[in-house]
């Protein structure tokens, strides 16, 4: 009986270690999937367990899209991942406000962006609110200034990837108060006409840009220092 014992001690030994090497043969093929080029530890923005939830419904999409996650999908897919199936939100919007709103305690604002990563540059750019309601540069700065929300949420992604097949993400989430439109200085900006067509905002020092286009319904355009931004996630799909 002993011996029997001692036996099954070392069956029961050697399964686990198999199940153990399985499982981390798994983890393996998982984490290639997605390579963190940030600090993701101490930042409590992008936790590991929403970065595989985003990346197992961006996996799920591409198995019937060869179009990129981005608008509303992306919202859709965030808002999944932050606040479950059964969540409030509703899509398809272009309110003011936040396109999701974490369900906790904390009620979080989320604005959602795919935005234009420029590797080459180490640049992202994305575009924000239409401001044709507000009349002088001065309403309009003032407008894009207010805390519409409490962060950003981008999912971005390089042309030049795209061109090439490459199914290439980059997920950064950021607190909107990096972003400070009124320390810009803003002046005027001319078309090869020499007419007026738009504004645009610099400041010598600080990491980002923006403008406004008189010919896209006066957008906003923002282009910032992806470094500025903090934690870069990126997520590549097979």
């Amino acid at each position: 009986m002993k011996k029997m014992g001692v036996y099954l001690k070392m069956i029961r030994y050697l399964t686990i270690g198999k199940m153990k090497k399985k499982s981390k043969k798994r983890l393996d093929m998982n984490t290639k999937k997605v390579l963190y080029l940030g600090m993701i530890k101490g930042d409590n923005m992008i936790s590991k367990k929403l970065v595989s939830d985003i990346t197992n419904k961006i996996e799920q999409h591409h198995k019937l899209y060869r179009f990129p996650v981005k608008a509303e999908l992306w919202e859709d897919i965030f808002d999944q991942s932050i606040n479950g199936w059964d969540s409030s939100w509703d899509g398809g919007g272009h309110s003011t406000g936040a396109d999701v709103v974490s369900e906790g305690k904390d009620k979080t604002r989320y604005q959602n962006k795919s935005g234009d990563v420029n590797l080459k540059k180490g640049t992202i750019k994305w575009n924000g609110h239409r401001t044709t309601s507000k009349k002088t540069i001065e309403e309009k700065i003032d407008f894009i200034s207010q805390p519409h929300y409490d962060k950003y949420v981008m999912l971005g992604r390089d042309k030049k990837d795209w061109k090439q097949g490459i199914k290439r993400y980059y997920l950064m989430v950021f607190d909107a108060s990096l972003i400070e439109y009124g320390k810009l200085d803003w002046v005027e900006s001319f078309g090869k006409d020499g007419r007026v067509n738009g504004w645009k905002g610099n400041k010598d020092g600080l990491p980002y840009k923006a403008s406004i286009s008189k010919s896209m319904s006066d957008q906003l355009w923002t282009e910032c220092d992806i470094d500025y931004l903090g934690t870069k996630v990126e997520i590549l799909i097979d």
